[in-house]
């Protein structure tokens, strides 16, 4: 079923620019962030809900007696880590919901254009090649629709591994 118009806002390009700037800005305070590859992501232990108050009491069990602690023990580095998981903390609560909100919304506007290029599209071949402005766009649209039927027709065509 074709669904099209969904959503009606406008974003300006001047407000858009503004708030990628804005999120730079954000990013640029936090020049250690690393983007960890997916076996490696796979491979970390999860702090969970509740390895919050475990660290933050191996922090105090540590300040309250180091001597315990293996000889190799570097307090200042446990206490940084704590803190910067404790500054980070707040932080994905925040960026998570607003960048699924930003995809969703992203991929909405995308849905309702394509309906809406779809019937353009349509209406450009009926159309029969009669009007020579349209011409190079009708070109252009085409290629999409060219190209998907050449991936289905050579995925038919590829033998079936069982």
């Amino acid at each position: 079923m074709k669904q099209g118009n969904r959503i009606s806002e406008t974003l300006s390009a001047a407000d858009a620019k503004k708030i990628v700037d804005l999120l730079r800005q954000v990013q640029d305070l936090m020049p250690f962030l690393i983007t960890l590859q997916p076996e490696e992501s796979r491979g970390l232990r999860n702090i969970g809900f509740d390895g919050v108050p475990f660290t933050q009491a191996a922090l105090d069990a540590v300040r309250a007696d180091p001597g315990f602690t293996r000889r190799a023990f570097d307090l200042a580095e446990f206490e940084k880590d704590v803190a910067l998981m404790d500054g980070l903390r707040g932080i994905p609560a925040v960026l998570g919901p607003m960048a699924q909100k930003v995809s969703d919304t992203y991929r909405l506007a995308g849905a309702d254009v394509m309906v809406t290029a779809d019937d353009v599209y349509e209406d450009l071949r009926r159309d029969n090649g009669e009007t020579a402005a349209v011409q190079a766009p009708l070109a252009i649209m085409k290629k999409r629709y060219a190209n998907r039927l050449s991936a289905a027709k050579a995925a038919k065509a590829a033998p079936a591994t069982a």
